[in-house]
């Protein structure tokens, strides 16, 4: 017996989601546990845990290892990330898929 919620389908049906364009992209610490933030200071800004600098140093990397990739904007918060990363194309037009 699988007492596992179903997942709602969150994908367009056969789109190529490596083809060029804008994407927002959202990704949750298992279960919604806030360790990307030191909670607890109370104060407008509060600085990233340990492993929220982690997180942050990979976000900052992945246009390095993913040429054809750009970093537009993303935001920490306590129990998830927001991004939006831009698949690019070469003068060519055509789509850069190496990783570096």
């Amino acid at each position: 017996m699988n007492n596992l919620s179903k997942r709602k389908l969150i994908r367009i049906e056969d789109y190529d989601y490596s083809s060029p364009g804008a994407y927002f992209i959202t990704v949750c610490v298992n279960d919604r546990k806030p360790i990307l933030w030191n909670v607890g200071a109370a104060t407008c800004r509060p600085k990233l845990s340990k492993t929220g600098v982690v997180v942050k140093t990979a976000i900052l990397q992945i246009p390095e290892h993913y040429l054809a990739v750009s970093l537009d904007k993303y935001c920490i918060m306590p129990d998830h990330i927001h991004m939006i990363l831009s698949i690019n194309t070469n003068e060519d037009g055509r789509q850069i898929c190496r990783v570096w």
